[in-house]
């Protein structure tokens, strides 16, 4: 079931051509979907049952990987949260987590899924990426045991994270970035921030596309370039409904974002309306660090 509160309907697919040299270029794509959902619940489900919640989402990606590779991508960037969704608390989500090493294992998971224990998500996805010869990066969960002597290990005795991956065209894991959440005090308020603010990027594009499938007629457009610069008359939406570039980029590629608005819905307590607005934007943030990465 598609949750209807979702801004950003089913898919969300762009292709885009990277100047990485003056012979050099490669194509991307970015992919989104409206998330099959677990059911709420404050214990854990067993394995089997979040393995087959993963599985659904899977499929899913699973289509959007092949298509892209079809249509000539190098690599595919897939939604945070994709596999298994949200709204958990710490141990609700223990049952979907799997231990994933550091990638300088040199590990394939396709071709040997047990050597760290059972990570059946992780070897998909590496079989995915090498069957179509294509990256892969996707958000899943990571599991750590923790000594009791750490005096930051919670008291269940590991660490959890929220965790981007990476699998080469092989289908080996070659990146693993955790996220990291830290608390800070503006003078009355708490904020939660994870990492670091960005406000500059040092990837060029010669040309950029991006669409959507939106359930609104009200899309907005917003483009950055590196030091949080606007680009006039560099982008025009065209008639069809994509955002393009009109020519290459003049600064570095920051974030480029296309914005659902429900004006019927304002006033509504529920605030997960508002998650797939953002999550255009988050995708297109963590495509252009791994893309500057992958080149350089």
């Amino acid at each position: 079931m598609i949750p209807s509160q979702l801004l950003v309907s089913a898919t969300f697919l762009v292709f885009c051509f990277l100047k990485v040299s003056s012979s050099a270029t490669f194509t991307a794509a970015v992919y989104e979907h409206a998330v099959i959902l677990p059911n709420v619940t404050l214990t854990p489900v067993s394995s089997e049952e979040a393995l087959a919640l993963m599985n659904r989402n899977l499929d899913l990606l699973e289509a959007a990987i092949i298509s892209a590779a079809k249509q000539g991508a190098q690599i595919i960037v897939t939604p945070e949260d994709g596999i298994y969704g949200m709204i958990f608390t710490r141990t609700s989500i223990y049952s979907y987590l799997e231990d994933i090493p550091d990638p300088q294992v040199n590990w394939i998971p396709c071709d040997n899924p047990n050597r760290f224990g059972l990570a059946p998500v992780q070897r998909r996805l590496s079989c995915l990426a090498k069957g179509n010869a294509i990256y892969v990066v996707a958000n899943i969960g990571d599991k750590k045991p923790c000594n009791t002597s750490d005096p930051q290990c919670p008291p269940d005795g590991r660490y959890q994270y929220n965790t981007n991956v990476v699998f080469d065209s092989q289908g080996k894991l070659v990146a693993r970035y955790h996220k990291v959440c830290t608390l800070l005090k503006c003078k009355t308020t708490n904020v939660q921030s994870c990492g670091d603010s960005v406000d500059t990027a040092a990837t060029r594009f010669e040309m950029f596309s991006l669409s959507g499938t939106f359930g609104t007629q009200y899309v907005f457009p917003e483009v950055l370039l590196s030091e949080v610069q606007l680009a006039p008359r560099e982008f025009q939406v065209m008639s069809d409904g994509r955002l393009q570039s009109l020519q290459p980029t003049s600064r570095p590629l920051l974030t480029v974002t296309l914005f659902g608005r429900f004006y019927d819905r304002d006033g509504l307590r529920d605030a997960s309306i508002d998650l797939g607005a953002h999550a255009l934007r988050g995708l297109v943030m963590v495509l252009m660090p791994i893309l500057y990465a992958l080149c350089w």
